[in-house]
Order: structure tokens, then sequence, then C-alpha cells
């Protein structure tokens, strides 16, 4: 089941945005709690996330990995 914002907008629980994070439920939850992921809360424990809000965390964890910048570029300076 999915849900959305009144603009439709796709709205995450969060183990579908930690899927999409390559992190845990928890890790999620904590980025929620502490302002490293925008969220809002559905319930006392409950946490849900817009789709734009998880991809551009996705987009700034991938410039945070080391490496980033380098993948697949040892394969392309062999000769």
């Amino acid at each position: 089941m999915y849900w959305f914002t009144a603009e439709g907008e796709r709205i995450l629980s969060a183990h579908s945005a930690a899927i999409r994070l390559g992190v845990s439920d928890r890790t999620v939850r904590l980025w929620a709690r502490t302002g490293r992921l925008r969220g809002f809360k559905d319930g006392p424990k409950i946490w849900r996330f817009r789709e734009t809000d998880v991809e551009a965390a996705r987009a700034r964890l991938a410039s945070e990995r080391p490496g980033a910048g380098d993948a697949g570029e040892g394969s392309h300076h062999d000769s």
C-alpha cells in the first residue's frame, strides 16, 4: 500500500526509505530524529518520508561516500 501527499507525492515508510538508502530501519529513524533525514511522525512511533526527501538524502550519501567520484575509473586507465 502506498500513501500520497495532497500534491500526489509518494510517502514512504521507514522500512521503504531504509531499503532505498541501503541502511537499517533503525538508522532511518535515528536520522529522522536528529534531522539528517526530513520526515514526519504518523503516530507515536511511526515515521513517514516524502519520496523526494529520501532521494535527496540518497544523492547526498552517494556524494559523501569515499571514492564516489572514482567509481569504475580504474578499468579505463589500464593502458
